[in-house]
Formats: C-alpha cells, structure tokens, sequence
C-alpha cells in the first residue's frame, strides 16, 4: 500500500477490499453548521484540565435528531465500547485539503462548498473551480501515486485504480459534510421504503463513446459491487448471491429498483449508494455482470467475479465531464468532455495527474504552484510554512484516526484490566498535538466510545446527551497512573525496581504499525514513552507499510497494533461499530470475541452484562430514525 496520507487509502488492504468504500459520511445529524472546521477542544477535556479553544473557530454542536430507540442503542454500544475497549480510539483527525488561488476562482477555505469528499472533483462540477477572467491556464493539474500508464480504471480490480477517476466518472450522489444534506447528481431522485430504493437516473448524460447513460448501466454497477462483496449485499442478497440479478433491476431507461432482502433506514441505504462512481458502462462491463446474474452455483459465481477482479481497463470509457486522452510514465492527461451536463461550469480544456509518489514530492509541488490543489494530503506545519499565500488549505473531517487495536488472543491484553490501564496512561492530548506536528489537524478523543464528532463537541452533546457522565473518559490530557496502578494490582501485577511484573515476568507491551506513516509513529512515540515512564516496558516496532499491512496486522501477528478506530468517511455511529464489532479485520486481525461482559447503561437495551454487540448493530440498523 502506498504510503499517501491520504485518508481513505490509509486503512489496510484487508479493510478496504471487506469493507465498503462509501465516501460520504452518513448520519442522523452529525455535522450540521460545522463548516469551517478547526481542530477545537471539547468544553469537557475529560481531564479537569484545561477547557480552552485551540483557535478562533467556534464549534456549534447540532442536536441529534435521532428517534429514542436509534439514540438508545447508539448510546448502549457506546458505554460497551467504552467498558470494554475493543479498540483504544487516540486522536480524530481534520483531512488537510488544498485549493489554489493563483489564476484560479475557488470557495474560501473552510467554507460550506469545500465540505465534500472532495473538493478536488466536485468544486470543478459545480462551477466553482474555474479559471480566473484573463488567465491563460487551460489545465487543472493533480498529482497521483500510480504510474500513469500503469494505472488502470477497473474498480474491481483493486489494483492502481488512477487519480482520474474523480473526473472520468460521476458519483451517484453528492453529499455535503456542512449541512448533512445529499443532493442528485448521476442519480437525480430516489426514494426509499421497507422493501425497495428506487433510483432515478440524471437525464442527458452520455458515456465518452456517446452511447446513452441508462439505468441498465447503474443497475451493473450495483450488481457489481454487490458481486465484489459490498455492503448493500447484506441488506440485497445476504443469504444467495443468486437473487441478486431479480433484486436490482432496471425497469425502464431512466429508473432502477432495488429489492431488499433486509430492511434498513435510509440512512444506512444513502450511505452506501451515494459514494459510487458510476463506471459499469453495459459495453465494457456488460459481459462480467451478465456471467455473475448467470453463474449457477459458487464455482461459477467465483470464476465469474475473479475474471472481473483480475480485468484492467487501462483506457477507460467514462461519463464524467473529462474523457481520457493518454497516459505515460509521468502524466494522466483527461481533455474536456463537452456533452456532459456540467461541461459549461468549466472554463479550461484540460485536467492532469503528474506522476509523485512521495509525500515529499507533492509538498514541493504545492510549495512551488506546480500543482494547482490536492484532495487530501497530510503536510506538517513547517511545510505547510512554505506554501505560498495563494495556496490555501481546507480542514475536512474524516470521522475517523489513529488508535490502538488489541490481538484478544494476546496476553496481557486480553484482560481489559490491561486495556483500561493503557487507557488510563496513555495522554491522548500529547499524543494527538505531536501527530499532528502544528498542524492543529488532529483532535484528541475525549471519550473512548468509538464515536466520532469531537471536532465540534457532537459527542457530548449530541449522541451522547444525558448520560455523558456515565462514560469513563480514562483521562484526556494526563496519565491517570493511580487507577492503572490499581487495576494492573488488581491483574495480578505488582510493580518492582519500576517494572510492572508478574509471575517474575515484566509486563511487555510492543505495539506494531505501519513506518511510513509519519505522523502516526510521531503519535506512537508519545504513547510509548507514556508507558515506559508508568514502568510498562512498551516499545514501538514499526515496519514497512507492504509488510505491517499483507503480514503482521493481517495475520494477527501483534499484540497492540495501530489501526484507524472508526469508519472513515461517515459519521452515523452504525458505520463505526459495525467496524470495530463486525468488519473482517475485528473478526480475523484483533480476534475480537463474539460476546463482552459489559455493565448496562439502558435496560430497555439489555437484561444482563453478558452482550453480543454485533446484534445489537443489526438491531440499529433498522431502529427508526
């Protein structure tokens, strides 16, 4: 994996290809009116320490609109997580996005347009991207990790899908991080009930070849990630592969129907479909979608979805406002499509993607107006003190970041007696300042409880209104050695010349992660020197991305490993605690068990400390909203 600090291609291989990609946070209320974000402290910093703001920026906390029972649930999987600690959550995390000025007319940074996953392709489709009156600068120019003409345009593939994705193909949906509001774009209107969505395809559009945009080819793509085992399965077909050619059918040329097998809110179901590009063109995909609807048993179904997997398109047929052109081994370069829809919002012929697979690389490139903007790229601040003032920088948030993940077949940290002493040592306000080297980027997590919103104080006041006091915050900002220390005695532990032991034998605590990922090691160091000084003898081991993501995490060869602790990219807390209790990594890498012991905090939820979370995340996917 390509170290790119880049957020969603941060999770490990496994993640991505078991757990949907679905962009575009989610959620019942989340972030409304938190445009312009800043990393700013929670009024409660869990600590008793200090409650002052980091910036200028007020943080507005929007009530949660969610029915009793969604919030009744979200808040008892909450205090399970944060009784138990499947996973330490450490620091959330701002995306840095960037956006030139020079020669170019685009929203102020922070501002409402610029809340999109990402700006980089849905600014230009809006028409505020454009070049400035009298400027000579016909081309958007990006970077990408690939080599150019390595990449390819099979999603399905996994392998080097290009940068160019963003402009070649048009999402289904838009969704706007800052008003929590999803509006048409491949798709115009849809509507959702207890047995079907229905989607209305956007008139006009047209693929680079000119045949017709139609529903058949929007049903292919949902077909197809179904086929590849996304999400929405679960809710299609979650028990016969073989029903999904009845279940998504296109009825006319404009509409698509989707059966479902399972209910689900709309929520939920928006949250998977709005992220997809659309890409399955019936005249490149058709063949693969018809062999899959046809497969009459697993073996067929499994040669079917392997020759789509190991497909490449390195010259792809798309529908968005650029088409192709070529590609070498330094530079994608896509001309304008002038029958898209949007094509009049764009005012230069040309977007390209120069070849930079360095984080190193792409800072030099936005110091020196190389490249016009980046979606996401994490950038310290003493570069971020070189960029020139026409280079200007969004926070987006990510609802997600680093935290700790425990091996449960491991000791010592299969006793959460351990797991709540690490909480209670680790500072978690040191360890997100240094990660994020001045860049104010990362948000320390107030309350281990694997919801995200720290950002703008939508924990405390918003999922987890009324009964935030019952949640041990295990202290934010300070190392809380009295109650490790009590709960490490409690363990069996005694602490001799400075060393927890037990048994003759010191409490050792490695913790494994990726090296190329700067800013978290930064973060590690902190940890770890937290628990040296506590007499815990912890060590960093970190190794090559390729072998810490394909090896050790993968194969479950760590006892504490580093791992992003929420879904990224949606903010509705089903998404995370289908992570952290359900997703193939939990299950496979940490060795989560089925069942916790877990004291109640709603008795309408539960009668008994014995829980299985993962029924307990069914249930939410269906709660009223």
């Amino acid at each position: 994996m390509v170290n790119d600090h880049s957020d969603r291609e941060r999770g490990s291989p496994i993640s991505r290809r078991r757990f949907v990609t679905a962009a575009g946070a989610a959620g019942i209320a989340g972030l409304a009116g938190c445009g312009g974000q800043q990393a700013v402290e929670s009024e409660t910093d869990g600590t008793g320490g200090s409650d002052e703001t980091t910036d200028t920026e007020t943080a507005t906390s929007t009530p949660v609109e969610a029915t009793s029972e969604a919030q009744r649930k979200i808040q008892e999987l909450a205090y399970i997580t944060n009784q138990t600690l499947p996973v330490l959550p450490v620091m959330e995390k701002l995306a840095q996005s960037f956006q030139s000025t020079d020669d170019w007319n685009v929203p102020d940074a922070g501002s409402t347009p610029t809340q999109l996953y990402w700006p980089t392709e849905w600014l230009p489709r809006e028409g505020e991207w454009t070049a400035e009156e009298g400027s000579d600068d016909e081309r958007l120019t990006f970077a990408q990790w690939a080599v150019p003409q390595d990449s390819q345009y099979n999603p399905w593939n996994g392998q080097n899908f290009a940068e160019g994705r963003r402009m070649l193909f048009d999402r289904f949906m838009k969704f706007n991080l800052a008003n929590q509001e999803y509006s048409g774009y491949a798709i115009q209107d849809w509507s959702v009930d207890e047995e079907t969505v229905t989607l209305s395809l956007r008139e006009g559009m047209t693929w680079h070849n000119g045949d017709d945009v139609t529903a058949t080819d929007v049903a292919n793509q949902v077909k197809l990630d179904i086929y590849n085992g996304g999400s929405l399965g679960s809710f299609v077909a979650p028990d016969d592969m073989g029903a999904v050619s009845e279940r998504v059918v296109a009825t006319d040329e404009t509409t698509v129907e989707i059966t479902l097998a399972e209910p689900a809110t709309e929520t939920i179901l928006l949250a998977y479909l709005q992220p997809k590009y659309l890409v399955a063109h019936e005249g490149t995909y058709g063949e693969f979608v018809a062999a899959l609807d046809e497969a009459s048993n697993e073996d067929e179904r499994a040669q079917a979805l392997s020759d789509l997997t190991n497909d490449t398109t390195p010259e792809p047929v798309g529908c968005g406002p650029f088409q192709f052109e070529d590609a070498d081994s330094q530079r994608t370069l896509l001309t304008k499509y002038e029958d898209h829809p949007d094509a009049d919002n764009m005012n230069y012929s040309e977007v390209e993607y120069l070849y930079k697979p360095q984080n190193q690389g792409r800072w030099n490139s936005l110091i020196n107006n190389e490249t016009d903007g980046s979606a996401t790229l994490f950038m310290p601040q003493n570069r971020l003190n070189q960029l020139p003032d026409s280079m200007q920088v969004s926070l987006i948030p990510r609802h997600w970041g680093m935290g700790l993940v425990f091996n449960f077949e491991e000791e010592p940290v299969d006793d959460v007696r351990v797991r709540k002493a690490i909480a209670h040592v680790v500072n978690r306000d040191n360890a997100a300042q240094n990660s994020g080297a001045g860049t104010e980027s990362k948000i320390p997590v107030t309350y281990p409880s694997g919801l995200t919103g720290e950002f703008n104080n939508q924990i405390e006041s918003g999922w987890l209104e009324g009964v935030a006091d019952e949640f041990d915050t295990y202290g934010r900002g300070e190392t809380q050695t009295d109650e490790a220390a009590s709960l490490l005695q409690d363990a069996g532990y005694e602490r001799q010349n400075g060393t927890w032991q037990r048994d003759g034998e010191p409490l050792e605590l490695p913790i494994k992660g990726p090296s190329g990922f700067s800013d978290w090691v930064t973060g590690v160091e902190t940890i770890v020197s937290n628990l040296q000084d506590f007499g815990i003898e912890a060590e960093s081991v970190m190794l090559d991305n390729s072998t810490y993501w394909g090896s050790d995490y993968a194969n479950g060869d760590f006892v504490v490993g580093l791992q992003g602790w929420a879904s990224y990219n949606q903010s509705y807390p089903y998404f995370h605690y289908d992570w952290i209790f359900n997703s193939w990594d939990s299950q496979n890498a940490w060795n989560l068990p089925s069942e916790f012991e877990s004291p109640v905090l709603h008795d309408q939820e539960r009668d008994g400390e014995t829980v299985t979370p993962v029924d307990l995340v069914a249930e939410l996917s269906t709660a009223n909203e």
